[in-house]
C-alpha cells in the first residue's frame, strides 16, 4: 500500500458504494455533515503536523472515503429512482442510444423528462429507422423493471437500475410516432452517438461486406447492435470476446500509430508538449467518435496521465494511474462498480501492470520476432489470469485456446483498425479505398473464421458450476500470494498458497455436499 497510496482511497470508496447498495444504507443530510466534520478534523491534523497521530489520520481518510462512497451512491439513487403512474398516458421521450434490433421488437434507450427508460416498439419499417436524438411521442404504461422468468441467478431489475434505467414500456404500432422537433438540445453523449451513426452509415456505402460489417463496426466504433448471437458465442468460446468491446487495447493500437507518426516532434525539446497535446487531443476525439464509452474514457485518461507524468519528469506508478482513473469514474457514477465490463477492464489492466514484467522474464528471447510473439503471449496470459476468477463467476466458463486466438487477433485487429483509419482519410480516392476495403474484408473474415473454427474444437471451453463470492476472493488471494512469491521468493508464501488452496478445496467440497 505504501507504493500505491491512491489505491487505498479507491478501495474504501468502492467499499462504501458496495455496502450502501447492498444494504440500502441511507444517511440523508447526515452524510454531508459527517464528511464536513471529518474534513475539518483531517485538516486540523495536517495543520498541526501530528506525525504521532498518522495512524489516526490514515483511519480518518479511510472512513472519509467510505462515507463518501455511501453519499455518492445515495445521490445516484435519487437520480435513478422514479414513481410511474398506474394508468396509461402520453409521454415524450428522447432516444439516447442506437436502437437494438430484437427478434420482434426494437429496443430504444430513451429519456422521459430526466429519467431513463427502455422503450420496446414492434419491429416495422418505421421503428427500424429511429436514430439517436429523435423525439418520440407514445401512449403506454411505464412499469418499473422486473426480473425475467423469476430468475434467482441474475437480478435483471437490479442490473437495469445500475444502468440508470428506472422504467420499461411496450408500445404497439398505432400508439407512437416521431415528433418534428428532433435533434434539438441533445447532450454531448448523444451528439457523439449521432456522429458514430453517420460514420456507420458511411461504412455501409464503402463496400464492406454485410457479413463482416457487424464485427468491423464493433472493432472500430464500438457498435455491437448488429452482432449476431452466434458471432458473440464464437468469440466468447475462442477467448477473444474482449476485442469486440472497445478498451485499452484499441486505444493502445491508436496511440502507437500516433506516437510513430509524431516521433519527429520529440527531437525538438521544446515541442515535447506539442507531441503530448496532439496525441491526447486525437485520443479524446476518438473517444467522442465512439460514443464516450466508459472503457475508452478510462483508457484515454490513463494515457493522458502517463504522458503528462513523463513530461513533468515525475516517476508515475502505473497502478496509481489506474487508481486515479477508477476514483474519478466512481465519483462520477458509483454504479460503474457493478458493471461487468468495468470490473473486467480494470482487473485486466491491473493484472498486466503487476504480473507482465515478472512473467516476461521467465524466458529470455533474443530473436526480435520471437520476442514479439512471447510478449503477446505473456500479455494475453496475465490479462486472462487476472480476469479468470471474474469470468468464471459471471459466465461459468473459461476458454482453453485463448493464447492461440489472442496471438492471431493481435495481428489482425491492428490491421483492421489501421485500415479503418486509412479508409477514413482516403475515402475520396476511389481506387485506393477499393483496395483498403479488400484488406479490411480479408482481415475481418479471417478473424471470424478463426473464432468460429476454434469454438468448434473439442474442449474449447471449460464449464463451471455457479461460484460464490468467497471462492472468488480466495482465487484473488492466491494470485496475490503468487505475485508476492514471484517478487520475494520466500518460503512462507508457498505455505500461505498451500493454505489458501486447502481452503478453496474444502469450501468447494462443502458446496458440493450441501447441494
Amino acid at each position: 500500500m505504501k507504493n500505491y497510496p491512491i489505491r487505498r482511497l479507491v478501495i474504501f470508496l468502492a467499499a462504501g458504494i458496495f455496502f450502501a447498495d447492498k444494504y440500502q444504507i441511507q444517511l440523508t443530510f447526515w452524510g454531508w455533515g459527517i464528511l464536513l466534520l471529518l474534513l475539518v478534523f483531517l485538516g486540523w491534523l495536517v495543520r498541526n503536523h501530528s506525525f504521532g497521530m498518522r495512524f489516526v489520520f490514515g483511519l480518518g481518510v479511510s472512513v472519509f472515503m467510505f462515507i463518501l462512497g455511501i453519499v455518492v451512491t445515495e445521490q445516484k439513487w435519487k437520480e435513478v429512482e422514479a414513481k410511474w403512474e398506474i394508468q396509461k398516458r402520453t409521454y415524450t421521450a428522447v432516444v439516447l442510444d442506437s436502437p437494438i434490433k430484437k427478434r420482434k421488437t426494437i429496443q430504444c434507450r430513451t429519456k422521459v423528462g430526466n429519467k431513463q427508460i427502455l422503450l420496446y416498439l414492434l419491429k416495422d419499417s418505421l421503428s427500424t429507422s429511429i436514430k439517436v436524438g429523435e423525439r418520440l411521442m407514445f401512449y403506454a404504461q411505464i412499469k418499473p423493471p422486473a426480473n425475467l422468468n423469476d430468475s434467482v441467478e441474475f437480478d435483471y431489475a437490479q442490473y437495469l437500475f445500475h444502468e440508470g434505467i428506472c422504467g420499461v414500456a411496450y408500445v404497439s404500432s398505432p400508439y407512437w410516432r416521431k415528433t418534428n422537433d428532433d435533434h434539438l438540445g441533445v447532450s454531448i453523449k448523444e451528439k457523439a452517438l449521432l456522429v458514430r451513426e453517420k460514420i456507420l452509415g458511411k461504412f455501409k456505402t464503402l463496400g464492406i461486406s454485410r457479413e463482416n460489417l457487424p464485427v468491423f463496426s464493433a472493432l472500430t466504433l464500438g457498435y455491437k447492435g448488429d452482432l449476431s448471437q452466434d458471432i458473440k458465442q464464437s468469440y466468447s468460446v475462442a477467448g477473444i470476446s474482449h476485442v469486440l468491446a472497445l478498451s485499452g487495447m484499441h486505444i493502445g493500437i491508436i496511440w502507437l500509430l500516433l506516437d510513430c507518426l509524431l516521433k519527429p516532434i520529440t527531437l525538438i525539446r521544446r515541442l515535447h508538449w506539442l507531441h503530448w497535446f496532439v496525441i491526447t487531443a486525437f485520443l479524446w476525439l476518438f473517444a467522442f467518435i465512439v460514443g464516450l464509452e466508459p472503457s475508452v474514457i478510462r483508457a484515454v485518461f490513463m494515457c493522458m496521465l502517463v504522458g503528462l507524468g513523463k513530461l513533468l519528469g515525475i516517476r508515475v506508478l502505473s497502478m496509481n494511474i489506474l487508481a486515479v482513473a477508477a476514483f474519478f469514474m466512481l465519483l462520477y457514477n458509483p454504479f460503474y462498480l457493478f458493471d461487468v465490463g468495468f470490473q473486467l477492464s480494470f482487473v485486466a489492466v491491473a493484472s498486466i501492470f503487476l504480473f507482465y514484467s515478472m512473467v516476461l522474464d521467465w524466458i529470455v528471447v533474443r530473436n526480435r520476432l520471437g520476442r514479439w510473439l512471447w510478449g503477446i503471449m505473456v500479455l494475453s496470459f496475465v490479462a486472462q489470469l487476472g480476469t479468470a476468477p471474474l469470468v468464471m463467476y459471471y459466465f461459468s466458463n473459461f476458454s482453453i485456446y485463448f493464447l492461440f486466438t489472442n496471438i492471431i487477433s493481435s495481428v489482425l485487429v491492428p490491421l483492421i483498425i489501421y485500415g479503418a483509419i486509412l479508409l477514413g482519410l482516403l475515402f475520396p480516392f476511389e481506387v485506393l479505398s477499393h483496395y483498403i476495403v479488400k484488406v479490411i474484408n480479408v482481415g475481418v473474415y479471417s478473424l471470424n473464421e478463426v473464432a468460429m473454427w476454434v469454438s468448434t474444437l473439442p474442449g474449447a471451453t471449460i464449464s463451471f458450476s455457479k461460484l460464490i463470492p468467497l471462492e472468488i476472493m480466495l482465487f484473488y488471494a492466491l494470485l496475490f500470494i503468487m505475485l508476492a512469491y514471484g517478487k520475494k521468493r520466500e518460503r512462507k508464501w508457498i505455505l500461505r498458497g498451500l493454505f489458501v488452496c486447502m481452503c478453496m478445496l474444502m469450501l468447494h467440497l462443502w458446496i458440493v455436499l450441501e447441494i
